[in-house]
């Protein structure tokens, strides 16, 4: 197939695909945890008792029900425009990841495009462009700060210190958005010195005063340590370290991580497939991991500030004692991207060309599928209930969408019903 080809496929599968994510918009809300957290934020917000839920902080910053408290004051502050909005910043973060994926890694037009399109078929970001959740929003925030920042690294002084100043309230909003945005702090600095020129230009100095280079980066550790350590995730986190102690929460942790980047290596959720499936797929998810290192490896001459975002990114990330893929989602591109670099250095070139092309069929024909449900999902109409969900939320369901009047009312959750009498509109007509 030549080039151009290919090309046009590509272009034509991401139309299809953008228009069946904006199919997505008719869904009903969907609830989870963290959803539930962040809509009650925005309630108490909107009744103007600021950003509480139940009365009391939460661990999750302000930034994303203000965007929600933005769209009830608009007059649109319903399931449909929360979808839209993420649908929104998908589309901008996966533009930006483009000309990132071209400008950082030297791909060609047609690869960039062919992750793209990859990124949108990944289930990861299928699944939560429904959700009431930061993650799209903060994947579509934080890749046009990390563009600025890698072409603000080769622009003149002046030019460069501009950039970086109107860039600043928009960094400060993504980590409003999600907290992990604090690792824009090295990759500003990095592009702010004017990178690896910039760096070589004041290594002669740094070197002859070594000491207060020391003593100045140790301070700015004890600082960054103590924000990491006095934060809510933390404190939330903190008493599942000390259960654990440090061995076993470094085999957990590689148990958990090892099973994330399997799930994203697969494309698939580990809850829908086997449990028999558990070890290969961590197995999987190690040798992704090491083929994105590899890739990391591959460009340590040539580091930029992607490579500073990514790298403290996977730092935090790694150190998370749970499992949940979704951290992954504001980086996906870019990890295909290493893994990617990594395969290259790892493989001859006759041997992944072929396995590519499997591979990347598979990875698109189970994100179909996964696009598919999801569609099925949000245009189930009455049956909503019944299919959505591990059924924590049925029976609130139930009463907004069938008008059902459930056997136990103290089933319901309560702070669910809520939710979706307010934000649902449907409800709104019944």
């Amino acid at each position: 197939m030549v080039p151009r080809h290919a090309h046009l496929i590509t272009s034509l599968a991401l139309v299809i695909v953008a228009i069946v994510y904006l199919a997505q918009i008719a869904t009903p809300l969907r609830l989870i945890n963290d959803g539930v957290d962040y809509l009650l934020q925005a309630s108490s917000a909107i009744d103007g008792n600021g950003f509480l839920v139940h009365g009391v902080r939460s661990m999750r910053p302000p930034g994303y029900p203000a965007l929600i408290w933005v769209l009830a004051k608009a007059g649109i502050g319903k399931s449909w425009a929360i979808v839209a909005l993420n649908c929104l910043l998908l589309g901008i973060g996966c533009v930006a990841s483009y000309f990132v994926l071209r400008d950082s890694f030297g791909f060609s037009g047609e690869v960039a495009q062919f992750i793209s399109l990859l990124t949108l078929l990944s289930f990861l970001m299928i699944r939560n462009v429904t959700y009431p959740l930061s993650d799209i929003c903060f994947f579509g925030a934080s890749v046009p700060c990390l563009l600025v920042l890698i072409r603000a690294e080769a622009d003149p002084g002046s030019r460069r210190l501009w950039w970086l100043m109107l860039l600043i309230p928009l960094i400060w909003f993504c980590i409003e958005l999600r907290t992990i945005g604090i690792v824009f702090i090295p990759a500003f600095i990095w592009a702010a010195i004017g990178g690896v020129a910039g760096a070589r230009r004041i290594y002669p100095t740094l070197r002859r005063h070594r000491f207060i280079t020391f003593l100045f980066l140790m301070v700015i550790l004890v600082m960054v340590a103590r924000v990491l350590l006095d934060s809510r995730y933390m404190h939330f986190n903190s008493h599942i370290f000390q259960r654990r102690g440090v061995l076993r929460s470094i085999a957990a942790n590689i148990g958990y991580h090892t099973a994330e980047w399997g799930e994203m290596t697969a494309n698939a959720p580990a809850s829908k497939l086997p449990a028999a499936l558990g070890l290969p797929l961590q197995i999987l998810g190690a040798f992704a991991i090491i083929a994105c290192v590899v890739g990391i490896w591959v460009k340590r001459d040539r580091p930029d500030s992607l490579l500073f975002y990514l790298l403290g990114f996977g730092c935090i990330v790694f150190a998370y004692p749970w499992n949940d893929a979704r951290l992954w989602l504001p980086v996906l591109p870019f990890l295909m991207g290493y893994v990617l670099l990594g395969l290259r250095r790892m493989v001859s070139p006759g041997i992944l060309r072929p396995l590519l092309v499997v591979y990347c069929s598979l990875f698109c024909m189970l994100g179909l599928l996964a696009l598919a449900f999801s569609t099925r999902l949000t245009f189930a109409g009455a049956r909503f209930p019944d299919i959505y969900g591990d059924g924590n939320f049925r029976d609130a369901y139930k009463i907004v969408l069938r008008g059902e009047t459930p056997k136990n009312s103290e089933d319901v959750n309560q702070d669910a019903l809520y939710l979706l009498r307010r934000y649902e509109w449907r409800a709104a007509s019944k």
